[in-house]
């Protein structure tokens, strides 16, 4: 079965743009140029070229499955032209509604993408991510496909873990999502959030894990001040 991935943006001067992935792959991030059915909007087209000097400020991505509620939505994000991490989105499965608020506002240029990923509801180990807003404005995703009872790191689309990749910034807040059907720890054997620990193996940090798909996009969890050191690690630890 298909599965298509949506994202609706709304700009600062009150225009909206509507965004279409059709045929996504699960766990694959792909972008989602302009597209819809029965709306007055060229199809085809990347967000920063369409909508070039708007500014963005709120999305929502939704992931639909043909004839199926399975698709959940894993993470997604704005991509500047050098390929950098602008902002992270939110998202949610099929009926997930709202048009939450972006974490920080997004100036459209040429170059800018709307990317997003999904993955698929199932009793099985599944794709873990974490998507992380700094107090300085800047962002990341961390991701990995768990393992069963084993702590596995979370890294971001360039492989580093967040002690690299955020050295020295603070934490706003973050999302994690996980697409299992009987939760991240079903059999006890792994723990039931995504977690942070330091080099000593202190815990750090713990966020509680959305599936994707509920009554709200994936919720943002304050980071409470958590500032990343140099060794600290975010684990997946599933229990299937």
């Amino acid at each position: 079965m298909a599965t298509d991935i949506m994202g609706f943006v709304k700009f600062s001067d009150g225009t909206m743009g509507s965004f279409l992935k059709e045929g996504a792959t699960a766990e694959t991030v792909t972008s989602l140029p302009t597209g819809g059915n029965g709306i007055n909007q060229v199809s085809g087209v990347e967000i920063g070229q369409a909508y070039n000097g708007k500014v963005a400020v709120a999305c929502i991505v939704n992931c639909q499955t043909d004839s199926a509620t399975t698709a959940c939505f894993a993470y997604g994000y704005f991509l500047d032209p050098q390929g950098k991490i602008m902002t992270v989105v939110q998202g949610g499965g099929s009926d997930t509604p709202g048009l939450p608020a972006l974490p920080r506002p997004v100036v459209m240029t040429p170059g800018v993408t709307l990317n997003a990923t999904f993955d698929a509801l199932a009793d099985a180990v599944a794709l873990a991510s974490l998507g992380v807003c700094c107090t300085d404005g800047s962002a990341d995703a961390f991701f990995i496909k768990a393992v069963g009872d084993t702590a596995t790191e979370l890294v971001n689309k360039d492989g580093n873990g967040i002690g690299k990749a955020l050295v020295g910034k603070v934490i706003k807040y973050a999302y994690a999502t996980y697409s299992a059907t009987n939760g991240l720890n079903d059999d006890g054997g792994g723990f039931g959030g995504l977690y942070i620990q330091d080099a000593g193996g202190q815990l750090k940090m713990v966020f509680p894990i959305s599936k994707g798909k509920g009554a709200v996009a994936s919720p943002f969890t304050p980071g409470y001040g958590t500032t990343i050191m140099q060794n600290d690690v975010a684990y997946v630890n599933a229990g299937v």
